[in-house]
């Protein structure tokens, strides 16, 4: 038995040491890497590899989510976890189009999606409409359309992997977007950030954006990458971007 215990440790400790398993950190619409800086470190101090994937969102979700597929296949890792805000949950969900066949593809252990827009959001709705909006920031707008035959009703849904949910909410009748029925987070309501197969599911009060920025998210990431589920589960109160 003891030498049985000894060769499971020694078979274990090159898959700590050779980078087997790394954290994909995706930012949202319109974003770039330093939005997740923050985050990032936090991942770091827990001795996590990390890689903060920049791409370029104004592109076609299908062609981006093909070219992070690519990356991550061409890194050679046992597994993968992702955590991504906002857009990035689609492009990861965009990336299995691909992946999903692809019996070389790294496992996909956890993602933790921050403020997803999951089954989209009304403010890709009212944005679609204007000839001028999807001129420049191209074809992603629509494809975040809350309607049910939308892209992002109709992506694969990643049914092997452990999913947590952190949704934004103001805690009010009225969210940050009075423009938008119900609570929401200015861009989302949290009732849209759901899959509808997510493992843990919490609200945060927190503007979409300023929730990269608190150190309570940055937590609750932490506790689903190391248990599965968020440890700590409360709703909190925002009082500065950097709380």
């Amino acid at each position: 038995m003891i030498k049985l215990k000894v060769l499971i440790f020694l078979l274990i400790i090159p898959i700590s040491l050779n980078g087997s398993h790394k954290v994909y950190i995706i930012h949202g619409f319109g974003g770039f890497r330093f939005a997740m800086n923050k985050i990032e470190n936090s991942i770091k101090n827990e001795k996590y590899q990390t890689v903060n994937y920049g791409y370029k969102s104004f592109k076609d979700l299908d062609t981006i989510g093909k070219q992070l597929y690519l990356r991550i296949k061409e890194s050679h890792i046992d597994t993968v976890s992702f955590v991504t805000h906002s857009m990035g949950a689609l492009l990861v969900r965009s990336m299995l189009q691909y992946s999903a066949n692809d019996k070389y593809f790294p496992k996909i252990f956890r993602i933790i999606m921050i403020a997803p827009p999951n089954k989209g959001t009304e403010i890709a709705d009212f944005y679609s409409t204007f000839g001028l909006i999807n001129y420049f920031f191209g074809p992603n707008v629509q494809y975040m359309k809350t309607d049910s035959d939308s892209y992002a009703n109709r992506l694969p849904k990643p049914y092997d992997s452990e999913i947590g949910i952190i949704a934004g909410i103001r805690g009010k009748k009225h969210g940050y977007n009075l423009f938008m029925e119900g609570d929401n987070d200015g861009g989302i309501k949290p009732e849209k950030t759901k899959i509808g197969i997510e493992k843990d599911y919490i609200t945060v009060i927190g503007q979409h954006n300023f929730l990269l920025r608190k150190k309570y998210v940055s937590k609750l990431v932490i506790e689903f990458l190391k248990y599965g589920s968020f440890v700590s589960k409360q709703t909190v109160k925002i009082t500065t971007t950097n709380e």
